[in-house]
């Protein structure tokens, strides 16, 4: 194994203590769509040693073009299974935990008590506000992008230190202004080159050596321009015990995007 890695514990950053912790380390990926390959291939190649992938989805044939984990063999089947066998395939130093099922309040209070970080590789806004109060109750940090088109976005956040996304949009984005690669279409290489910097921040993050809170980075793929956001930690009136996320109703909360 450990030739297998020599060059990144070459790195004197890393060494074989950062190796190690990297191999003992537990993500929850919740997305196996075009950020999700992407996060999950380089995390599993990387050497973290349990993943577990949340998506409730099918794969889809117009949707290949992105989500590089499958072929056209896996079209119909569930897309967590099939990046789990994908992967457990090639890196058997990664062992893959699937879960068809779609990520919700009691998902994660299950899940994210044993998960040391929490990935965020969906396209759905309740679950962003359900990742950021679980990760704020359980004191866990989660890694987050988002993409339209040919730009992109990711951070990470810490919301039991105030870098939350709840500090970043006390009030839910308008649906109709918010892209959907649906309607919109999207370039293959976005999600990849997005889920390749999410990944980036995880492994960082996990061996202690990301300096990131308080940022959001911001990058247009066609120019090659970026641009970093800077915001101030700061407390949030928003949910702090696991009985108060099962029942809170996040939809509900999302549909408040005029207050």
């Amino acid at each position: 194994m450990d030739g297998y890695f020599r060059r990144q514990i070459q790195l004197k950053e890393i060494g074989e203590a950062g190796q190690q912790k990297l191999l003992s380390s537990k993500v929850l990926v919740v997305g196996a769509g075009g950020l999700g390959c992407a996060v999950l291939q380089t995390l599993a190649a990387c050497g973290i040693g349990y993943i577990t992938v949340v998506d409730f989805d099918v794969v889809e044939y117009h949707n290949l073009h992105r989500q590089t984990l499958f072929t056209t063999a896996e079209v119909g089947k569930n897309k967590a299974e099939s990046a789990a066998q994908f992967l457990s395939e090639r890196y058997p130093h990664c062992q893959i935990n699937p879960v068809n099922a779609v990520f919700d309040a009691r998902m994660a209070v299950a899940e994210l008590p044993t998960a040391d970080i929490l990935i965020d590789c969906t396209d759905n806004l309740p679950v962003r506000y359900l990742m950021d109060d679980a990760a704020r109750v359980y004191k866990k940090t989660w890694v987050h992008a988002s993409i339209s088109k040919f730009n992109l976005q990711w951070t990470l956040f810490r919301p039991y230190l105030g870098y939350s996304y709840r500090n970043l949009y006390p009030v839910p984005p308008n649906p109709l202004f918010m892209g959907q690669c649906n309607t919109e279409g999207i370039l293959g290489a976005v999600p990849a080159l997005a889920g390749t910097l999410q990944a980036n921040l995880v492994l960082n993050a996990l061996l202690g050596l990301d300096n990131v809170d308080g940022k959001l980075f911001h990058m247009d793929t066609q120019s090659g321009q970026s641009y970093t956001m800077n915001y101030q930690a700061q407390p949030t009136a928003a949910l702090e015990t696991p009985e108060a996320l099962l029942q809170y109703n996040y939809e509900a909360f999302c549909q408040n995007f005029n207050q």
